[in-house]
């Protein structure tokens, strides 16, 4: 449920030409890019570059844009855009601010001095939507300011699928964008960074001098990926979101939300809804565990996989149920028996840390 596949879809016979890097070199060129920027809505002005991560794309993108001693601007819609986008333009010396809204960005770019990059994002890692009207009319304010505009896409595909709407780069003017190949992609942990050639050449230079390319497995695997994309299956699977939001609400109210093709509760509103189900009026637990708590006694008790189960907390603090790919195998009720039990196991200790502790660790 977590819309993250994170898959390794290498062929057996892919295999002789990963054995070294000589003979990936031998067998592969620049194959994976050349279908990136086809995905992501180029042309012959642009190329791409696979980096590890999204995240580590932001560190090569940042230094590509030089924005050391410079400002640079973040747009969303809601929500707040990925934490490694500040993080990268501190690590590379800027200074990073954020603003909600078109008519905010306006008043921003008003006041603003010594503008390295405008940053958009379509689709924050809670799922709060950027309309493409939005976007178009963002790159169109920073570009009259002679600012360059970069897009994290990440989400591309859920975008393009539930939104209906362009890919990256035919989305708007943008100088720069990048897309995540395991979100809504049967691709490895990877991102594709396309945009302008000159750019992208910049891009690539820091991330091959850093080590923030991906490595030759990792390419293929992404390069598979992009061959066996299917928006189409995405965008047919994705039509249960809102149904499903309807069904959800009967548990959380007004709280749940659509999240492009899933449904979300906030990570704050969550604890909120377990502190009136107990009748509480605070708690030491924060919102990262209350969303922690619930995934897990949803994974022990119904098999359901989220992102606060694999590994780590997420960019987000989000109690969140994505359908694809999986959506139509745990059906309607499914989904709301298991958001139930989560919900109200959390309730349940949410004014006992020991034993949100135990929800999360177990026993």
């Amino acid at each position: 449920m977590t819309g993250l596949i994170r898959a390794c879809p290498l062929r057996p016979d892919d295999l002789a030409g990963l054995t070294s890097q000589l003979a990936y070199y031998a067998r592969w060129s620049n194959e994976a890019e050349v279908l990136a920027v086809k995905h992501m809505g180029g042309d012959g002005r642009h190329d791409a570059v696979l980096c590890n991560r999204v995240s580590s794309s932001m560190i090569a993108v940042m230094m590509a844009f030089d924005v050391r001693g410079r400002h640079v601007l973040s747009l969303v819609g809601g929500g707040r855009s990925h934490p490694s986008i500040g993080k990268a333009v501190t690590l590379c010396g800027g200074t990073f601010a954020e603003v909600t809204g078109v008519e905010a960005l306006r008043a921003a770019l008003d006041v603003a001095r010594d503008l390295a990059l405008v940053v958009v994002t379509p689709m924050t890692p809670q799922k709060f939507h950027l309309d493409a009207a939005d976007v178009r009319a963002a790159t169109r304010l920073a570009k009259a300011l002679g600012a360059p505009v970069f897009l994290d896409d990440a989400h591309m595909a859920s975008r393009m699928a539930f939104y209906d709407e362009p890919a990256a780069l035919a989305l708007a003017d943008a100088d720069l964008a990048v897309w995540s190949l395991d979100k809504h992609v049967e691709g490895p942990r990877a991102a594709a960074v396309a945009g302008e050639r000159g750019l992208v050449e910049r891009v690539r230079a820091r991330a091959f001098e850093y080590g923030l390319e991906a490595p030759f497995g990792h390419s293929v695997a992404a390069l598979r990926a992009m061959e066996a994309f299917d928006l189409g299956a995405v965008r047919e699977t994705a039509r249960m979101a809102r149904p499903l939001l309807d069904r959800l609400r009967a548990v959380f109210g007004a709280r749940a939300y659509l999240a492009g093709p899933g449904v979300a509760v906030s990570g704050e509103d969550l604890l909120e809804w377990a502190l009136e189900r107990a009748g509480l009026a605070r708690t030491q637990v924060v919102p990262n565990e209350a969303a922690s708590a619930a995934s897990f006694v949803m994974l022990r008790e119904h098999g359901l996989v989220t992102i606060p189960t694999i590994g780590m907390p997420g960019a987000a603090a989000t109690f969140r149920l994505m359908v694809y790919p999986d959506g139509p195998r745990l059906g309607f009720d499914g989904y709301v028996r298991a958001a139930r039990d989560g919900a109200e196991a959390l309730a349940a200790s949410v004014g006992d840390p020991d034993g949100i502790r135990r929800l999360i660790f177990g026993a």
